[in-house]
């Protein structure tokens, strides 16, 4: 995303910008590409190709499914071939599917949701979470535009209870919504039942359901596209969603400049989105696994998925993450769907931060003390809802700036600029 405007928002001086812009251009280029990437690239070893090759994992490859950024337009762009990797990218329908993949042997990665990931830890599967994939994913319960139901709260003097709700049984979805419907004094069975659907059959608004529940992009399908449908309730006050991006750990342990090489290309892929929102659009409509998306969803989801929050978005915050998800696994454990509790401080060992630490400091950005959507006087605590409100999709009017005041620790240089700590 050519963004012209948000320097001039914080102001020359509290960003480092140089007096002189051309001399910075011109000594800048030199080190960066355009859209921020260090220069040059730091190649894969041949004895790590070769491990690879031996075990058959050349091209490695990597499950995804529709609605996450970056490896869409990172591989097309070729930042793994600039690295003297090679990707290959599998299309999956969902996370259960890519953990089939994974437990077959027939894929080294993955980018996946929450629960999925869950499900890995808890069948003591060999990967680690590498880096972040789109944090805080909207997710939404969605009425007919003819509903009387206001608010989750509405449920509790609805007539005719119990209402019917489609979702995707064993979901980040359903997760949210148990989590709204207790923290609203609301119960399965009794105020609300489940019925579970498909993400295409809930995009029709079934006749007979008081409402579905979603996730982006299905939930800007439905209100943005389709306008079928309305919110009355969202998942930020009850859960901080993730995608977790993957890696085998024999490559991380055996080959570790592929785990390098393929966290640096994944963030390139962050960094150009940021830097030609236009191209990027255009680069993913070319996507096998995006055809079924309009040229409208795909521009939402790299503006509010990758563009809104500063990219360091990407970075695995262990401590955070663990403490979320612990209460996922909570969820399953208790509803029968996990045989393993997966604690926080499992979870915590399944996280290995020393490649996005050696990217950010390739980049020279400071890996901040949280993430970018919680400020720094945040009254709420992880792990304890309802949360208090933070940025999101439904509150930001702008992109975060990036970089402010903080955000470096050496010189970088983005679409002409050059910035220097401050």
């Amino acid at each position: 995303m050519k963004r012209r405007n948000f320097i001039a928002a914080v102001g020359v001086g509290g960003l480092g910008l140089t007096i002189n812009p051309m001399l910075a251009v011109a000594q800048q280029q030199k080190k960066f590409t355009e859209w921020g990437m260090p220069q040059p690239y730091e190649m894969v070893s041949a004895s790590s190709i070769a491990f690879l090759k031996e075990k058959g994992w050349w091209p490695i490859k990597i499950g995804s499914q529709p609605g996450f950024t970056s490896l869409p337009v990172a591989g097309p762009k070729g930042f793994f071939k600039s690295r003297g990797l090679e990707v290959e990218v599998i299309s999956f329908l969902s996370g259960p599917a890519i953990n089939e993949a994974a437990a077959a042997g027939r894929i080294q990665g993955g980018i996946e949701g929450n629960l999925p990931f869950t499900s890995l830890i808890a069948n003591n599967a060999q990967v680690r979470c590498l880096a972040i994939a789109a944090p805080v994913l909207k997710h939404s319960t969605m009425v007919p535009l003819n509903s009387p139901l206001k608010s989750l709260a509405d449920i509790k003097q609805a007539p005719n209870k119990p209402l019917a709700f489609g979702i995707v049984a064993g979901s980040s979805a359903e997760f949210y919504f148990q989590e709204a419907l207790k923290t609203n004094g609301l119960e399965v069975g009794k105020d609300v039942i489940l019925k579970s659907l498909t993400p295409p059959d809930l995009l029709l608004m079934p006749d007979g359901l008081a409402g579905v529940v979603q996730w982006a992009p299905y939930t800007w399908t439905q209100t943005k596209v389709r306008k079928n449908a309305r919110e009355i309730d969202t998942i930020f006050p009850y859960n901080f969603y993730q995608g977790n991006v993957w890696m085998i750990k024999e490559i991380i342990d055996k080959a570790p400049d592929v785990a390098q090489a393929f966290v640096d290309a994944y963030v390139e892929g962050i960094l150009y989105s940021r830097y030609d929102e236009k191209d990027a659009n255009a680069i993913t409509e070319k996507d096998p696994m995006y055809k079924s998306f309009t040229p409208e969803l795909i521009a939402l989801l790299t503006r509010l998925v990758n563009n809104s929050y500063k990219p360091t978005w990407f970075y695995p915050y262990t401590d955070f993450w663990a403490t979320e998800n612990s209460r996922v696994s909570a969820w399953l454990a208790k509803s029968g769907r996990l045989k393993t509790l997966v604690t926080a401080e499992m979870y915590k060992e399944y996280f290995d931060t020393r490649f996005a630490d050696r990217t950010m400091q390739k980049l020279g950005w400071k890996v901040p003390q949280r993430p970018p959507w919680i400020p720094a006087n945040w009254a709420g605590k992880v792990g304890q809802v309802p949360y208090p409100s933070y940025p999101n999709e439904d509150n930001m009017t702008e992109p975060q700036i990036f970089p402010d005041k903080g955000d470096l620790i050496s010189p970088w240089y983005f679409n002409g600029r050059n910035f220097k700590p401050s």
